[in-house]
């Protein structure tokens, strides 16, 4: 399927579901602000934690579908279309902003528009290294392939993220 083997894709799903729980999910919560109902605790008004734990796993759940369901993509599109890593980036990037910005409402979580591109952009950036590391094909050069997609991940940075760079060095 999409040029991987089942063992690969069983490892391209876990590798894709690994890096959201252990490098996407911790970064946007720790840098999330929760607003939370408080509960009596020895007459003191204390956040309720089953709710902010409810809230973080929910926003886990989110960023690993999200993770699971663009991995697919990127592979097939990489396997079974024309398109150049430009457009797929594009395509990722509108198609999951939107996919995320869909599961934070039906989820009731509030969110910013910077957060939405922080889990999206997180994830494309990722994308091409968790392909290549799962392809078994000794023929394949992966160095190649990772250079040949180098300029469309530089303009992507730049395009989404160069404002932020430039705000954190003033």
């Amino acid at each position: 399927m999409f040029g991987l083997t089942e063992e690969e894709m069983d490892l391209y799903r876990d590798l894709a579901q690994d890096f959201a729980v252990r490098d996407v999910a911790p970064q946007v919560v720790g840098n999330s602000k929760f607003i939370t109902p408080l509960i009596m605790v020895e007459d003191k008004p204390t956040p309720n934690r089953v709710y902010v734990q409810q809230l973080v796993t929910d926003i886990e759940t989110i960023i690993t579908l999200t993770a699971s369901h663009m991995a697919y993509d990127y592979a097939h599109l990489q396997c079974e279309s024309d398109m150049e890593e430009q457009e797929i980036i594009k395509y990722l990037h509108t198609k999951y902003e939107d996919y995320v910005v869909m599961q934070f409402i039906k989820y009731g979580i509030t969110f910013t528009l910077d957060t939405i591109t922080e889990i999206v952009g997180s994830i494309i950036l990722e994308l091409p290294y968790l392909y290549v590391s799962v392809i078994q094909d000794e023929d394949f050069d992966e160095d190649d392939f990772l250079e040949e997609k180098l300029q469309a991940y530089n303009d992507y940075l730049n395009e989404n993220f160069a404002e932020e760079e430039e705000e954190e060095e003033e």
